[in-house]
């Protein structure tokens, strides 16, 4: 039986709600990953990323339904210099998001895991974590899909990864290598800022990019990408099997 929320029945999804089901939402974005790179990079990663928790957590016995993709999102207006990205304000977006929760809520889901595949999206995720939780005592669950660690384990780039260099492109190059033209890679907007600012400080306001990436591509390999996401997936579903698992919740 498909594990897509789409494809069921109404009484179906009903179904599922009694038997404390998992719902997963995919968040991706459409925007400018550099002239090598899809712009429904994150879109693609997070549709990825989102089956492959299905599958697994079929395969775990975990009842689960996976939402479609969000593919339109936030994009910082630095990003929105190089055409590929159709903008949605963070304030709607928030709004939006909240909205499709609340509904699931609603209908008697409890366990709602939201799949952040969009750096300028934590903020939005996080938020709609915390308005759903008082409004309705009901606790979501945001992860990413670098949860795994083999990314920092296995990266080749001293300096990382931020946008469209080795961390994204090698997952593009696992998941869709057809998309990616590795014969416009480029490393001229590696990472050249002291590290100890990265998180800290938007690197976009650090360093300029004159392609629309901060990393550099050279580094990437598929098997690099296929191990991003064999971890992230393994570690996804154990979380996920703690916050099923767990039933203790506020009742303040």
């Amino acid at each position: 039986m498909s594990y897509y929320y789409g494809d069921h029945t109404s009484a179906e999804i009903a179904e599922y709600a009694k038997k404390n089901a998992v719902v997963v939402l995919p968040v991706g974005t459409t925007e400018e990953h550099g002239q090598h790179l899809p712009v429904e990079c994150d879109a693609i990663i997070a549709r990825h990323y989102g089956d492959k928790i299905g599958e697994a957590c079929e395969k775990a016995g975990i009842p689960v339904l996976v939402l479609r993709t969000i593919s339109y999102g936030f994009s910082m207006g630095v990003v929105r210099h190089w055409p590929g990205c159709p903008n949605v304000d963070i304030h709607v977006l928030t709004s939006y998001i909240t909205c499709i929760v609340e509904s699931l809520v609603k209908e008697g889901f409890k366990k709602i895991v939201m799949l952040n595949c969009h750096g300028n999206h934590d903020c939005v995720l996080r938020t709609v974590m915390r308005d759903i939780a008082d409004k309705y005592d009901v606790f979501t669950m945001t992860i990413g899909a670098g949860i795994g660690g083999a990314y920092e384990k296995m990266k080749r780039d001293p300096a990382g990864d931020i946008h469209g260099g080795e961390y994204e492109t090698s997952l593009m190059l696992h998941i869709a290598p057809e998309l990616v033209h590795t014969d416009l890679y480029t490393n001229v907007d590696a990472i050249r800022i002291d590290k100890r600012l990265l998180g800290p400080v938007s690197t976009w306001g650090l360093q300029n990019t004159k392609t629309g990436i901060f990393g550099d591509p050279t580094y990437a390999t598929a098997e690099l990408g296929k191990a991003i996401m064999d971890s992230a997936v393994e570690k996804a579903v154990e979380y996920i099997t703690l916050y099923r698992d767990h039933n203790e919740q506020s009742n303040a």
